[in-house]
């Protein structure tokens, strides 16, 4: 489904009265262009309508036009149009010019009084002036006299016109369509700044939205602000519920291992009922299920990082290695362990980093067929842990992280919790992690990179 733009929304509600008024104002340019042109014609026209009737004569024989050639020349010839003439004694009797021209029914009736309208000559589109004139002469008989040209140079002349005109409303139109949409972005911009703030946001930050906002944006960052407080009040007592859990939990299970390991020993020189192992085994597991819900918690983004200090990573990767081989003594596993020789210091709480570490071997471990090799690889602040073990089909990769996922392994000891501590281990301290799988088998790999600090 395409997304409404607001922005688009805006720009189109904004331009589109603006073309609108653009093109009127063309229009009304044009107009004006082409009555600027007639004014000056219609005058020149005029003009010689006047010339002609003071070259009318009456006198005994009647009326007469001097006009000698060379005259009717000047009349006749134009560099651009063509020009057409008519003197009549009465308006259907021609005395003079071209009898094509007709005079219109209305007629003036005042002498001198000038007329003008639109016509066509031999197809031709064409202006003529028109008036009543009084002859010189005895009796001073009346003529109509007509002058007419075709409308080329009024043409050029209005497009000359409108060219000049319009040429500053285009530049007036483009420079406010530029500062429109300069305005809509910069009226736009605190959105865009709201969500950018939002989005570079971690995932455990629910601190208030900054409120120096428009008006208008004012009530989504208010919404904003009201939903992530009540986010946090919910996510802060899930958290506080699943510690108080663990707690509750801890004390009995530590009781019952300890139960069933003094009655473990009962049985040194013989070997135990296997109930009793099985209890064991079951006890062990629930105590790490408790200490790795605790460790969960404790990791949880949402939680501010209870201390940030620099930490000898290969320290760090030896305190791991040992936490996991005392919880694992019986394990059937080699570890190649190759670290650099140069002290490298890393950001971060020690306890959540150790932890992080002893569930990346610990998973290898737990997933790695007995006998096999697990590689744990420090390089510069890059720490690798490769195992042997079945891998990771491609359609499951996205979902390792995930609480108490196990795939298609679900056979093994693990509680499917390791990996999950893990990713909100490096969530709260913004590191890096990358997977890489082959399967079929042999194995998982599983790169870290932590964060440099200042000794």
């Amino acid at each position: 489904m395409t997304q409404h733009s607001l922005k688009k929304s805006l720009l189109l509600w904004l331009l589109l009265p603006w073309c609108a008024l653009l093109l009127f104002a063309s229009n009304k340019a044009y107009e004006r262009a082409v009555a600027i042109a007639d004014t000056v014609y219609d005058r020149a026209l005029y003009d010689s309508v006047l010339t002609l009737g003071i070259l009318v004569h009456a006198d005994q024989s009647g009326l007469h036009v001097d006009l000698p050639p060379i005259a009717r020349r000047m009349i006749e010839v134009d560099p651009m149009d063509q020009i057409y003439f008519a003197v009549r004694t009465q308006p259907d009797k021609l005395l003079s010019g071209n009898n094509h021209l007709r005079l219109p029914a209305n007629l003036p009736k005042e002498p001198m009084q000038p007329m003008f309208f639109n016509a066509t000559m031999y197809g031709k589109p064409i202006r003529v002036a028109a008036a009543r004139l009084i002859s010189s002469g005895p009796n001073h008989p009346p003529v109509w006299v007509e002058v007419a040209e075709t409308l080329k140079k009024r043409r050029t002349m209005a497009r000359e016109i409108l060219q000049q005109s319009i040429m500053p409303l285009l530049m007036f139109w483009i420079i406010s369509l530029v500062l429109v949409i300069y305005a809509v972005r910069r009226a736009l911009a605190p959105l865009h700044q709201l969500s950018l703030h939002v989005r570079q946001r971690s995932m455990g930050d629910f601190s208030p939205l900054p409120t120096h906002v428009p008006r208008e944006v004012l009530p989504l960052a208010t919404a904003l602000n009201d939903l992530m407080q009540r986010q946090s009040e919910h996510l802060s007592a899930q958290q506080r519920f699943i510690a108080h859990a663990a707690h509750q939990l801890r004390t009995p299970v530590a009781g019952l291992r300890s139960l069933v390991e003094a009655e473990l020993m009962d049985y040194q020189d013989q070997p135990a009922p296997d109930l009793l192992r099985q209890m064991h085994r079951v006890t062990l597991r629930m105590s790490r299920l408790v200490r790795q819900l605790l460790s969960l918690s404790r990791a949880d983004p949402l939680n501010m990082m209870p201390s940030a200090t620099a930490n000898d990573l290969q320290l760090l990767i030896h305190e791991a290695l040992s936490s996991v081989q005392q919880a694992l003594p019986e394990h059937q596993h080699r570890i190649l362990l190759q670290t650099s020789t140069e002290v490298l210091w890393v950001k971060g709480d020690h306890v959540l980093l150790v932890e992080m570490i002893s569930n990346l071997i610990d998973n290898a471990l737990r997933y790695s067929p007995a006998n096999s090799v697990v590689n744990i690889n420090q390089k510069q602040y890059r720490l690798s842990i490769m195992d042997h073990g079945p891998g990771v089909p491609e359609s499951e990769m996205d979902q390792i992280f995930d609480p108490f996922f196990r795939g298609q392994h679900r056979q093994s000891e693990g509680s499917g919790l390791g990996l999950t501590i893990v990713r909100e281990i490096i969530q709260t301290h913004q590191m890096r992690i990358s997977v890489a799988s082959s399967y079929p088998p042999p194995g998982l790999y599983l790169e870290v990179e932590f964060l440099a600090a200042q000794n």
